[in-house]
């Protein structure tokens, strides 16, 4: 008698969801929420060295995996403008790889935040070799080949 209500809830319980209602899918993805979507986008690139130079940052950072990029951040970018920095850095995890997050507004340069190690005897930092040639220090924004 045992196993006839065993087999028999087995049973219900197989044929119970052929008989539910299917669902209304939404006709909208989840993501899509009408007006409330973000006119801010952002891109974080892994750096692999940081030269120092008297009027910029000199960034080398990984395109697509196997190639360098060079990004100049001029340093009056870090200074306090019209109420917003350009250039923020934050003190980068214990294990985690310094990387630079560029963001964007409407897909115009807002800024930009460098996540790396503090310490300036670190391996990632360097100061930029005297016969450096350096373009950009005035730029006013930053455009990255990814």
């Amino acid at each position: 008698m045992k196993r006839f209500f065993a087999a028999a809830a087995l049973a219900l319980a197989m044929v119970l969801p052929l008989f539910s209602q299917e669902e209304k899918r939404a006709t909208q993805p989840v993501w899509d929420h009408g007006d409330n979507i973000s006119s801010i986008t952002y891109q974080n690139v892994r750096i692999f060295k940081i030269y120092d130079q008297k009027d910029s940052y000199v960034v080398l950072y990984e395109k697509q995996g196997i190639d360098i990029g060079t990004a100049v951040l001029p340093k009056k970018w870090f200074k306090n403008e019209n109420g917003a920095r350009k250039l923020n850095f934050r003190t980068a995890p214990k294990g985690l790889a310094p990387y630079m997050t560029v963001i964007k507004q409407n897909g115009e340069f807002l800024k930009v935040w460098v996540t790396a190690p503090t310490n300036r005897y670190n391996s990632l930092w360097a100061i930029a070799p005297s016969g450096m040639q350096i373009e950009g220090t005035d730029a006013e924004t930053l455009t990255l080949d990814y």
